[in-house]
């Protein structure tokens, strides 16, 4: 824009009234083919030389437009609560016909239940799919997994992720095109709605109304994950089709060290384990149709069916125990199959005065097929010819409905939203084999909610209150709990960058099915896992506090979270003599108490105009596990650290995470550091890359679980030799076709994914 004075007509067209409070929009205007301005004018604001400008806005949804004879016309989206930063915006002359903003630097808007990231320029060049941008965004407590994909907090809690507020799975993420990702919400303190979500991530994207898409992406290494989805758009309807193929084929080799201290005398098991394969098949397809009429309503149809076929189950092992005087060989394997359609039926109704009605129907069923065999047998030689055989199948069915009735409404400054969830389960489940027995259950869940938000200059709250209740029949014991779910978050903006959040809830949950049949299972020669029907609710309470400064080129983070569970159900163990033989019984039951701090500074660098990124983020767990019969405390140190370049579709990248360690109740789990290094190159309709997962690593995957119980502690060492110098390489094709337009979106989603069945397994 050299040796030129422009004049901008810049409007903001609000998408909702705004309010009296002011924030500034500021960002820097450049011509793209010349690295040097001159002032420029923009609604009445004048830039300085090197193009920057600051705007004063009221809060609320904008479209900011920026215009010029002989320029091509930008508009962007906005939503306005905070100071915003919107980057650097290219100007095109107009040859050619622009469309949407070109960002530079990705603008990031602080609000108080979540942050609103606007993706750079070079990290939507560099994405190929929604859970690439993500990466690619490099949110500073999100982890994600280079295998396959999983997304997590930096605690080891999954993330919730949606679409257009819709609760999504990996897979659809997956099959999002990024040239149609508007922004990304990351909802780090979720609102009652979002039922206990530890965090949020939603994509806001565009739609067609006619054409349609096409994306086929893998990944081929230790394990392989396949994708492949189709979209196409007619008139008001469009339907979309997403199939995943997942395989796992590795050995572990578990070492396991036991002793039993039984009245009857003291058991000590040394298990030296041989390599033993694990080997599953998960195949995930879904089909969506869509009907939207405009402004006023819309229609979601979904049929998903989640299939797997495991001949080697995650926990079978082949080893030899030793005694002082005994030796034995112990095969342990587990074949499985499930299947689980479900038919979701959604509706959206928008009414006048920004008022909106979203209704969500979900019925799922659940069929599982599990045959396990645990076979000891004296090695050759032994003076023993003890032999146990556990045999045990199950077969289990399970049928769901879940419902959920939404309503919003907007006011100037104040948005209120009401709502009812109901989850309502059948299970029958037929065991056979060395135990028989069929569990009938029936439980239900429901939960009403109501949330009010509202900003008062510079300090913003969300009031939340939720009321829950479980109700739980098993043949014909029934059991009821009520439990009372207040939310309060609160925001302040001090101004130059400085945000200051807390958030406080009460949350609670009913015990899993499987916890609550009234059965017993073998494991092995000396344990059983046994279910208990007389498992209570859970009240959960968490409060969690936010630091952050940020600037141009770093953000600086401190977040602390203490949470408690009130009579949490963890695992307890205890002798009882079966047939003469003693047993150690290990049975769930409410505990006295959960407590956990997590203390989580980040530094985040960014240079380049966020081209080039560095983040580390330290961290320390403090877990204090109180059974009714035991008290276990563990702390757990570790760090994330990485490194990311992006350049013209080219993304340079390595990133490490210290091991993760949980404790709940007597179980202690002690994961290892895992690190990675990548390339990968981006275009418009394809791309590639090359990664080396744990290259440094001399052993491989290593993972500790201990069991603390004085009655029969087990420390169990599963190594993946060949999960070291893991070459993993991957491609995207992306094929489009036909124009856009801004097709409705849902807001709810329910899925049921647990099976209900109590497992023998170790």
């Amino acid at each position: 824009m050299k040796t030129k004075l422009f004049l901008f007509a810049a409007m903001l067209c609000s998408a909702m009234t705004a309010t009296a409070n002011n924030a500034k929009i500021s960002g820097r205007i450049k011509d793209a083919n010349d690295k040097s301005q001159d002032t420029v004018q923009i609604a009445g604001t004048t830039t300085d030389n090197s193009g920057k400008f600051t705007i004063d806005a009221g809060n609320g949804d904008y479209i900011l437009e920026l215009s010029y004879i002989g320029y091509e016309t930008i508009r962007m989206a906005l939503t306005v609560s905070d100071n915003t930063h919107i980057g650097t915006i290219q100007m095109q002359e107009s040859a050619t016909e622009l469309g949407e903003v070109v960002v530079e630097s990705q603008a990031i808007i602080q609000k108080v239940d979540r942050q609103i990231l606007l993706p750079s320029k070079e990290q939507m060049l560099a994405s190929s799919d929604g859970v690439s941008l993500l990466q690619n965004l490099q949110i500073p407590r999100i982890v994600i997994s280079p295998i396959d994909n999983s997304v997590k907090t930096l605690s080891d809690e999954s993330v919730q992720l949606r679409i257009n507020g819709i609760e999504a799975s990996t897979s659809d993420v997956k099959a999002i095109n990024p040239k149609d990702i508007i922004r990304v919400e990351y909802h780090d303190q979720p609102g009652v709605r979002y039922n206990g979500a530890a965090a949020v991530v939603d994509y806001i994207v565009k739609h067609r109304d006619t054409g349609g898409s096409l994306m086929l992406a893998g990944t081929n290494g230790l394990t392989g994950n396949y994708y492949l989805a189709g979209k196409v758009h007619f008139g008001k309807s469009s339907l979309q089709a997403v199939a995943t193929y997942a395989p796992y084929d590795i050995y572990w080799t578990r070492t396991n060290n036991e002793t039993y201290h039984f009245s009857t005398g003291k058991i000590e098991n040394n298990e030296v384990g041989e390599p033993t394969r694990y080997k599953t098949y998960p195949v995930n397809v879904s089909l969506n149709y869509n009907w939207t009429n405009g402004d006023k309503n819309m229609l979601n149809i979904r049929l998903r069916d989640n299939m797997a076929y495991t001949p080697y189950g995650a926990s079978d092992r082949d080893s030899r125990l030793f005694q002082p005087t005994d030796s034995f060989e112990i095969h342990d394997h587990d074949k499985s199959s499930s299947q689980s359609p479900s038919l979701d039926i959604y509706y959206q109704h928008n009414l006048p005065h920004k008022q909106h009605l979203y209704f969500d129907v979900v019925g799922t069923y659940i069929n599982t097929h599990s045959d396990r065999r645990f076979l000891q047998t004296p090695l050759r030689g032994s003076a023993s010819t003890d032999t146990t055989d556990v045999i045990s199948r199950v077969r289990g069915d399970k049928w769901s409905l879940i419902g959920e009735a939404i309503y919003e409404k907007e006011w100037e400054n104040i948005m209120l939203t009401v709502g009812a969830r109901h989850n309502q389960q059948w299970v029958k489940n037929t065991y056979l084999g060395s135990t028989e027995a069929t569990v009938n259950m029936t439980t239900a869940e429901t939960y009403a909610f109501a949330e009010m938000r509202h900003r008062v200059d510079k300090f913003s709250y969300v009031v939340g209150i939720g009321v829950m209740h479980t109700l739980i029949d098993q043949a014909g014991q029934k059991q009821s709990t009520w439990i009372a779910r207040p939310q309060l978050t609160m925001s302040y903006d001090f101004g130059k960058g400085w945000f200051w959040k807390y958030k406080g809830y009460v949350s609670g949950h009913q015990p899993s099915l499987s916890q609550l049949s009234d059965i017993t299972q073998q494991i092995d020669k000396y344990q059983m896992r046994r279910g208990n029907p007389n498992l209570k609710s859970v009240m959960y309470v968490s409060n969690e506090m936010e630091l952050s400064w940020q600037s141009k080129h770093v953000n600086l983070n401190l977040w602390a979270n203490y949470s408690y569970d009130h009579k949490p159900i963890m695992e307890e163990t205890f002798e009882e003599i079966i047939d003469g033989s003693p047993y150690a019984i290990r049975m769930y039951d409410n505990q006295r108490g959960y407590h956990k701090l997590n203390v989580s500074p980040s530094v985040q660098v960014k240079l380049l105009d966020n081209k080039l990124m560095f983040n580390v983020t330290p961290f320390v767990k403090y877990m204090v596990s109180q059974g009714n019969n035991y008290n276990h405390e563990h702390v757990n140190y570790g760090v994330r650290g990485g490194i990311f370049y992006l350049l013209k579709g080219w993304r340079f990248y390595a990133d490490v995470v210290t091991a993760q360690h949980n404790l709940w109740g007597e179980t202690l789990t002690l994961g290892e550091l895992t690190h990675d290094i990548g390339i990968n190159y981006n275009s418009e309709h394809f791309g590639f890359g090359i990664m080396m997962v744990n290259p440094f690593s001399p052993h491989g995957s290593t993972t500790v679980t201990k069991d603390l119980s004085f009655l029969a502690p087990t420390s169990n060492t599963a190594v993946m030799q060949n999960y070291r110098q893991v070459l993993m390489l991957n491609f995207n094709v992306n094929l489009d076709f036909g124009s856009k337009h801004n097709e409705g979106w849902k807001r709810i989603d329910n899925e049921d994914t647990e099976s209900g069945i109590l497992s023998g397994t170790k």
